[in-house]
């Protein structure tokens, strides 16, 4: 009998099968509504064994008998939650990592030229990420985001000799360092059409080290306000443009390093952002913007710089990707320190090729350009210029020997030539195995992006690793 007969029914007969059929279907509504709004959780714990070899970037014609290799294992602890609240839309993402770092003889103990020490490298490296998603009706949305992070310095030149007048003062370049970058960033946007929507985001973002030296010149904090206007076409493709505003300081520097580096800077950002989805298999990427950037004292330090990037992701086939990016811009806030405001140019390439349900393999090259402008201080009586040139190579190899149980070997080699005063190489390199067991509540759909049939929290965990 068709539904529009029983709807036609008389008497108590139909009006009983009319509330069957709407139960029924409340039923169903109310099952559907609680798969989707199911909580997801990973835990994730795992082994692993690392081959570092010169971590401090001693130049290559360098002596020092910390220019060598050593051996070091980790245990790792990581966990996930997406949780929605109440729906997808509404949705809370906590996750974090935690390695306890075990280094050999070379690195777990050791002392630098002048008798220093003994230091060690044992500590552990921590991460955490919390992001919730919010929609409110249909007009506004937005996100909150907390991140931290703390891991090994990113050492450059080796030892430097101690020094009680050219800052960092008081510390030489192989003292343990291990630098916390904490992140806050607020999104509210407000949807005018289903296509055009007006973004309003604000950052705050800290650098925090422990040496004295290092927190007196380097410990940096921003705040950053963003305003746009963005598109988003049916294509799935955005387009959007504003203005970004970055207050960034150095609240440590003594009247003296002011005199030298200033105490900070403002950068102010006119930008576009496009991703064009040119197929189902390729997207465009693009950011042009031009930044004008005012020192906080010696206005004769001002400058305009260029901030662009051009990339695309390809794939190229149901088992091969491939992601390029090339860029101009100035280096990222959370990477200040000794070489400062510096301009970055670089190429890079990758390739991810899922051999088969089971085996990822990752290549990635990359070659950057850095320069940079020194200031004439009480000191150097001229301005200095910087001009390294870094070449980056990686690999990684996944196998996923079940759903639970994955291996991983991750190797990177880098060598920086800084041409400044003559071609001086600087090799670092790392290998690091890994063994790790997940155990996850429940299965992710299984499509090309997602093979392996990871929830949405373990997907977390392998973002943020």
């Amino acid at each position: 009998m068709s539904n529009a007969l029983l709807s036609m029914s008389p008497g108590p007969y139909g009006r009983l099968r009319r509330l069957a059929m709407l139960a029924v279907a409340a039923a169903g509504a109310l099952e559907m509504h609680a798969a989707h709004a199911t909580a997801e959780y990973a835990l994730q714990s795992g082994l692993s064994w690392y081959r570092i070899d010169n971590p401090f970037m001693f130049p290559s014609n360098s002596d020092n008998k910390l220019k060598t290799s050593d051996s070091a294992w980790s245990t790792d602890v990581r966990g996930a939650l997406f949780l929605p609240l109440p729906t997808e839309r509404t949705n809370l993402q906590l996750t974090a990592s935690l390695s306890k770092m075990h280094f050999g003889s070379s690195f777990g103990n050791y002392s630098d030229l002048s008798g220093g020490g003994p230091y060690t490298l044992n500590k552990d490296k921590k991460q955490f990420e919390g992001i919730y998603n919010w929609e409110y009706s249909d007009l506004l949305r937005g996100r909150i985001r907390h991140r931290t992070d703390d891991r090994l310095y990113n050492y450059f030149g080796g030892e430097i000799g101690r020094s009680t007048t050219s800052p960092p003062r008081g510390i030489t370049n192989v003292e343990p360092e291990f630098p916390h970058v904490r992140e806050d960033n607020v999104e509210v946007a407000y949807r005018v059409t289903n296509r055009f929507d007006v973004p309003l985001t604000w950052t705050q973002q800290t650098l925090s080290y422990m040496i004295p030296g290092r927190v007196e010149m380097y410990n940096m904090n921003s705040n950053a306000i963003q305003a746009a206007v963005r598109y988003t076409a049916g294509t799935k493709s955005t387009f959007s443009g504003g203005v970004r505003r970055n207050k960034v300081r150095f609240p440590n520097r003594t009247p003296e390093d002011v005199a030298d580096f200033d105490s900070g800077y403002t950068d102010t950002e006119l930008f576009t952002d496009t991703a064009w989805r040119y197929s189902e298999n390729t997207v465009f990427i693009a950011h042009l913007g031009t930044i004008a950037r005012h020192f906080n004292t010696v206005a004769n330090r001002d400058s305009r710089l260029v901030s662009a990037e051009l990339g695309i992701d390809w794939h190229y086939s149901p088992k091969t990707t491939f992601y390029g990016r090339i860029w101009d811009r100035p280096q990222a806030n959370d990477e200040a320190d000794s070489r400062l405001y510096v301009v970055t140019k670089g190429i890079q390439g990758r390739v991810v090729w899922q051999a088969s349900p089971k085996t990822r393999v990752s290549l990635l090259t990359s070659l950057e350009s850095q320069k940079s402008a020194g200031f004439a201080t009480s000191q150097i009586s001229t301005p200095t210029s910087g001009n390294d040139q870094l070449l980056r190579l990686g690999f990684r190899y996944d196998y996923d020997i079940t759903r639970r149980l994955a291996f991983r070997i991750d190797a990177m080699r880098e060598q920086t030539t800084s041409k400044s005063g003559g071609n001086v190489d600087y090799r670092r390199s790392t290998v690091q195995v890994s063994l790790n067991y997940t155990f996850d509540n429940i299965t992710g759909p299984f499509i090309y992006e997602n093979q392996q049939g990871y929830n949405r929290a373990r997907q977390q965990i392998e973002d943020l690793r």
